[in-house]
């Protein structure tokens, strides 16, 4: 993974025109999640070396400006590198940027004109700290945030009403140019560097110990150092030199702004990787990485994209057109104790453009299935349902209610981009529970049966499935102008292998005739007090007879049994239950349910002397 990200950033630093300087390199970007949109700033006026005290002012953030703010992380004990810090709470957030000032003065020349600067904003500060925090409260009061946003606070100087932010400082460059590889070899009070073999570059050189890009390798305890526990000596089990941990810093920081999004409430990347020969696959990477930069719809837009399949299209279109020699690798992370860890929940690795081209293939042709278009919506609109790892995801939550299916959910991801086999058994489990809670609590479950049927056409379309036994069809019938609409549909090629034995066709019309009882119930008597009678959707082949004669008796008793020609088929068709020996209780209860909400599609035509069906 971090070959690749290497393999990034010495693009960054040859083709995107980088600014050389040291410190410029150091630099990160506060608002990257693009959560700190606000900036709160303690403005003082600057005469010579003279300040003066103006206020609290404020701003909102401008990538432009992420050099003038020049916010570098610290510790989680200390303070930050420069004078600009992210807001927790007044106190806290001032007391860091105090810290920060007085290490920038421990470590500048006493005989700078911005010394003097400096040291008189920090006077004045620990002089009137009480009235600067409730300044900032006051301040924060008077401005509406969206859920989530937040401010960084910084320093700013008024000099004949030109502003100048801590950026423009020498003092502050300097502060930041030190650090820009001392921060790979001088941590914990321990200084690890020598000379040895780059572990990517391959050059014998000066390398360091403390290169940790994602905060995933790490020494900060000498019982994670091995060789004799010495934290000086990590330069000798991870060495990497200067020029290739900068590379790896602007490899990390364009994944951040070009290749990283959010799905189903996980972060990801996506790190292309090349194996480049000659001159023409260069030119085909560069290429390929400026289409990344194109697509502004990834994690620091406010309109955040949640969709892998659906709504990011252009990101893996990027993908699959890409040339033999690149491939992918897919990182999905979770960020813990304000980013100072880093987790990696799945790493997939190899994803190669005709693999996803093929998973784009079957997205598209499950999105034009009729059975999910022109889907009634609020206030009288329609919409079409669209494929994505959001619908799997929906039966795999992370709540405190259901449980945390997260490493379940994200096996099926990988397996997916890796052509790997999934149990049908277990997902389909997953689906008929969270649908038959649903119906317990008589909530609206068209959608979630929909959801789940367009998962299972998917995986079963990429032909993943591990455990889904073929069904049984020996049950012959002609078809007639009166059973066609119910023949055709089992006979439409984009879901017929999903009706692949006649038992499960059989369960599927008992729960199309058991929806129209219900709507004659309701339309009756605004009730539906057969729903007790389909035991909360735990059925099996007993329990699917009983509603079925139950069913016919009921409109036998209302006068309203439009449903002969439907009744007719069920009955043919429950002559291949023994026949089908293997098909499971989830199956006969998803099968009855996708029949309730499918019932809408099949329309008894009204004939003289009868009343309209509901």
């Amino acid at each position: 993974m971090l070959t690749g990200i290497l393999q990034i950033g010495e693009y960054v630093l040859n083709s995107k025109s980088v600014e050389a300087d040291d410190y410029i390199q150091v630099i990160e970007n506060p608002n990257e999640k693009g959560n700190y949109r606000h900036v709160l700033k303690i403005g003082f006026n600057l005469n010579e070396r003279d300040v003066g005290y103006r206020g609290i002012e404020y701003e909102e953030f401008s990538d432009k400006k992420i050099v003038k703010y020049a916010y570098k992380k610290g510790s989680a004990r200390g303070g930050d590198i420069t004078p600009t810090s992210k807001y927790t709470d007044p106190s806290k957030t001032l007391n860091k940027i105090m810290i920060s000032l007085n290490d920038i003065l421990k470590n500048s020349n006493p005989a700078d004109e911005e010394f003097t600067i400096f040291k008189n904003i920090y006077e004045y500060i620990s002089s009137n700290q009480e009235k600067i925090e409730n300044e900032i409260s006051e301040k924060i009061k008077s401005i509406t945030l969206e859920k989530g946003e937040s401010f960084i606070i910084t320093l700013s100087l008024f000099e004949n009403e030109n502003e100048r932010y801590m950026g423009d400082f020498n003092i502050i460059k300097d502060r930041l140019g030190k650090i820009s590889n001392e921060q790979y070899f001088n941590k914990y009070g321990t200084t690890s560097k020598g000379i040895g073999i780059c572990y990517y570059c391959k050059q014998k050189t000066e390398v360091f110990g403390f290169v940790n890009t994602y905060n995933s390798y790490t020494v900060d305890k000498i019982g994670f150092v091995s060789g004799g526990f010495k934290q000086e000596n990590a330069w000798k089990n991870y060495p990497v030199c200067g020029s290739c941990a900068q590379k790896l810093e602007q490899g990390k920081k364009y994944l951040r702004e070009n290749l990283s999004s959010r799905f189903s409430g996980f972060n990801y990347f996506v790190i292309p990787k090349a194996v480049i020969r000659d001159k023409e696959d260069e030119k085909e990477f560069i290429k390929t990485l400026e289409e990344f930069e194109k697509n502004k719809n990834f994690s620091t837009e406010k309109d955040t994209r949640q969709n892998l399949l659906a709504s990011e299209r252009d990101f893996l279109d990027i993908m699959k057109d890409s040339k033999n020699f690149l491939n992918y690798n897919m990182l999905i992370y979770k960020e813990e104790q304000s980013g100072s860890v880093f987790r990696i929940l799945l790493y997939i690795e190899d994803i190669v453009p005709s693999k996803v081209k093929n998973i784009l293939k079957i997205k598209d042709k499950i999105d034009d299935i009729d059975l999910f278009r022109n889907l009634p919506g609020k206030d009288n609109s329609t919409y079409d349902l669209k494929f994505g790892f959001d619908k799997i995801r929906t039966f795999f939550p992370n709540n405190k209610t259901e449980g945390n299916f997260d490493k379940s959910f994200l096996e099926i991801l990988n397996n997916v981009f890796t052509y790997k086999k999934i149990s049908y058994k277990f997902l389909l489990n997953r689906m008929i529970s969270k649908i038959r809670s649903a119906f317990v609590n008589e909530e609206y479950i068209d959608a979630l049966v929909l959801q789940a049927l367009m998962s299972i056409l998917f995986i079963e379309k990429l032909n993943l499935f591990s455990d889904k036994e073929k069904g049984v069809q020996k049950i012959m019938i002609e078809k007639t102008e009166k059973n066609k609409k119910y023949l055709d549909f089992f006979e439409n090629e984009s879901y017929k292998d999903a009706f692949d034995s006649d038992y499960k066709k059989a369960v599927f019309l008992t729960g199309v005739l058991t929806e129209k009882l219900l709507n004659i119930q309701y339309d009756e008597r605004k009730s539906k007090p057969f729903y007790s009678r389909l035991n909360g959707l735990k059925l099996d082949r007993k329990l699917v007879k009983r509603i079925f004669s139950e069913a016919v008796n009921k409109l036998n008793e209302y006068n309203k049994n439009y449903y002969k020609e439907l009744e007719y088929l069920i009955g043919m068709y429950m002559l291949g239950e023994e026949a089908d020996k293997n098909i499971s209780n989830d199956d006969i209860s998803f099968y009855f349910v996708l029949g309730m909400t499918l019932a809408k599609h099949f329309k008894e035509e009204k004939k003289d002397g009868e009343d309209v069906e509901p």
